[in-house]
């Protein structure tokens, strides 16, 4: 018996909230009792869970999935579409792809089984996900543009309330009938909001020297134990729903995080909102002009190891303070509160030397590898098989042909969205694909020469990445680093450089 493992998963609460789950679990299971040698063995569940803005290692199921298949304790992965295991186009492919080459059968209820036997099946492989990652990036601009439109009329749309603020249901609701929330003023927060924007303005403070100030006199953030810093006191300053506008569009998600955009990109209310106005219009207005005076002029200086390094006491970013040799790296958390553990300053050109030092340490354990027998060997193989090729019948020239004209189709087909030809047209591929599987068993050594063909050569070529990195740009440097470390944190005694990925998987 095959056991198959069941993955299934919804992107958002609303489909939590509808059942989504148990219609693909009912399809699934109704699927798997039609074949006489399968098996449920185990189901995968993810809710809420975004196929398109989560990558593969932020998702635990199929992280679970992966060790499962690794530990053989699944035959088959089951899904009621393909694009449950994920809609992006430079990752879910290559997951399919792994999957199979460790002997699991990769089926979808709609679209059948996924193979990846030659460069046809490959391709069809990446336009499905291609296709579903253009259709989440559809969605996406809808659903903006519905925000856009909200908030131009005044309606906050975010799903919690800023600090100096709390949640209350309002007289409003959404297209589903869920009532929706708005902001309403919370005094006890909102006092040390005006608090920020006078020390700003009256006593000219900068926004460290705030933090610092805030942190003193023992006034808390919403997250417990997290201190106030000059991000935080920012965020709040620069946001102008303080002097009663609701905006949307100040930060944008990618793949790697939160990214600031441009003020002057931003989507504002066209309307100001007295009940939720904190400070007058002018305060607010003197203040932001205060920092956009004070900020540097220019690009900051980027350097090897900028916004890697973090405080091991007290978690908070070191920064370099000083110019050339005399440049060190000072704990932020240590500026602001004066408390922190951290007071060993390294400067910045040591540090930098300790980390290369390790780098190349790293890389230079990977020996470089020649691949010349192997790809004689491959050359020769290939000229046998051609020589071989000659000797097929009709029958199989013609099935051959056929498939050829199917595969244009499908390809087509796809481009086009129409899903029902594509079923059948994919049936008949099968089919065709079946019976020149019939005509070709004659010929057992000839599908032999295939199978040694399609081996992989078992050395791959490594280049001498101690040398590619040393003598690298800044830019290639930082990218390497990017690929090789997570996050770098100084102690008094010690420096841990914590390596992200094994240097396998990066090459």
């Amino acid at each position: 018996m095959k056991r198959v493992g069941c993955l299934y998963r919804v992107s958002t609460k609303k489909q939590t909230q509808h059942n989504d789950i148990p219609v693909q679990r009912k399809a699934c299971r109704k699927f798997i009792e039609s074949k006489e040698d399968w098996i449920l063995s185990k189901e995968y569940i993810e809710l809420g869970i975004s196929g398109y803005k989560l990558g593969e290692q932020e998702r635990d199921v199929l992280q679970t999935i992966k060790r499962d298949v690794s530990n053989k304790e699944v035959d088959i992965l089951l899904v009621f579409m393909f694009d449950r295991i994920g809609r992006r186009d430079d990752e879910t492919p290559f997951v399919v792809k792994w999957l199979i080459e460790q002997g699991i059968e990769v089926w979808s209820v709609n679209e059948g089984q996924r193979k990846i036997e030659d460069n046809y099946d490959r391709l069809i492989n990446y336009i499905t996900y291609w296709q579903a990652e253009g259709e989440s990036e559809k969605i996406s601009l809808r659903a903006k543009e519905t925000r856009i439109q909200l908030t131009k009329k005044g309606i906050y749309i975010g799903n919690y309330a800023p600090y100096g603020y709390k949640m209350v249901d309002s007289d409003l609701y959404s297209k589903i009938g869920k009532r929706r929330k708005e902001p309403i003023i919370y005094e006890e927060e909102a006092k040390h909001v005006r608090l920020m924007y006078k020390l700003i303005v009256e006593k000219q403070y900068g926004v460290d020297k705030v933090a610092i100030y805030l942190n003193q006199k023992g006034i808390k953030r919403r997250k417990k134990d997290v201190m106030w810093d000059s991000n935080a006191i920012l965020e709040i300053v620069k946001n102008p729903i303080y002097k009663g506008y609701v905006s949307f569009g100040k930060r944008r998600k990618n793949r790697d995080g939160n990214i600031r955009i441009k003020k002057d990109e931003w989507t504002i209310a066209d309307k100001q909102n007295q009940k939720i106005v904190i400070v007058s219009e002018k305060l607010w207005t003197v203040a932001n002009n205060i920092i956009a005076g004070r900020s540097r002029k220019g690009e900051r200086k980027i350097r090897l190891l900028s916004g890697y390094i973090r405080c091991g006491y007290c978690g908070n970013h070191i920064v370099p303070k000083g110019k050339n040799k005399y440049c060190y790296m000072l704990c932020k958390g240590r500026q602001k509160t004066g408390k922190c553990e951290y007071d060993k300053n390294y400067r910045v050109n040591d540090l930098e030397e300790v980390v290369m030092k390790v780098i190349k340490d790293y890389l230079d354990t990977y020996e470089k590898l020649d691949l010349e027998k192997g790809i004689i060997n491959k050359i020769r193989k290939e000229k046998k098989l051609k020589e071989r090729i000659r000797v097929l019948n009709q029958k199989i020239n013609y099935s051959e042909n056929r498939i050829e004209e199917i595969k244009k189709d499908i390809v087509s087909i796809l481009t086009l969205g129409d899903n029902g030809k594509n079923k059948k047209l994919t049936q008949e591929y099968e089919k065709e694909k079946n019976n020149l599987k019939f005509l070709k068993e004659e010929q057992e050594e000839l599908n032999n020469e295939i199978s040694n063909q399609n081996k992989k050569i078992k050395h791959e070529y490594i280049p001498c990445w101690n040398l590619e990195f040393v003598n690298a740009s800044l830019d290639i440097k930082r990218q390497i680093i990017e690929k090789l470390i997570d996050k770098i944190f100084l102690y008094n005694a010690k420096i841990e450089i914590n390596v992200k990925y094994p240097i396998v998987k990066i090459l």
